[in-house]
């Protein structure tokens, strides 16, 4: 586990840095937001990979990451992390797709969803930052409204808080969303809290 939140760390602060400082340094255009923010989960793989290299480490982590830039979210993940847009009235809906072994196995229609949280495979993932001096990264766009609400969270909280209980407390009210990162992650440690746990959750307003 200190592996992987040193890895989780390390690739943070790569990928922050790498879009924070080039933002600051230039003007981008709307179309090169997604570019920006995929080639920097890349950089930060090539910093855990390097860090690993020079170490003599193995350790990994997954990222999921979002650039919200007015009523527009930018999307790059890589790994079992997610990220949920809970919309009305249409619900909660996954937005990344788990880049793992059940999750393949759920595509091709040989275990049922709900497997995935029992299946003897459902810790192994196919992809990660660390691992491979390059990294394919998972790429989207979607469009906001008023009193969407995102959430980007761990496996450590998924795993252990199913999509029904996520939407329940992702609607309840509170005073602002760490308030409901919070509950999120209380009912996962409740769950049983098997791996570490980390959730963010933003809300739309003022559209």
């Amino acid at each position: 586990r200190e592996h992987g939140r040193k890895a989780s760390r390390l690739a943070t602060w790569s990928l922050a840095g790498h879009v924070y400082g080039s933002l600051c340094r230039e003007q981008r255009l709307p179309e090169d937001l997604l570019s920006l923010l995929k080639i920097g989960v890349q950089y930060a793989n090539r910093v855990v990979y390097e860090y690993n290299q020079q170490q003599g480490t193995t350790m990994g982590t997954t990222m999921t990451a979002a650039l919200v830039i007015e009523t527009t979210t930018y999307i790059a993940h890589v790994g079992d992390s997610r990220l949920y847009l809970y919309h009305e009235p249409t619900g909660l809906a996954q937005i990344t797709r788990d880049h793992s072994v059940v999750a393949e196995l759920v595509a091709t229609g040989l275990i049922a969803p709900d497997d995935i949280y029992t299946h003897p495979m459902r810790n192994q993932i196919y992809r990660c930052l660390g691992n491979e001096a390059s990294v394919e990264v998972y790429a989207s766009v979607e469009q906001l409204a008023e009193e969407d609400v995102l959430l980007l969270c761990s496996d450590g909280l998924w795993e252990m808080v199913r999509d029904q209980q996520i939407a329940a407390i992702m609607t309840t009210p509170t005073p602002n969303p760490s308030e409901t990162a919070h509950a999120l992650i209380q009912a996962a440690l409740a769950g049983g809290g098997e791996d570490n746990v980390s959730a963010i959750v933003a809300q739309v307003s003022n559209v």
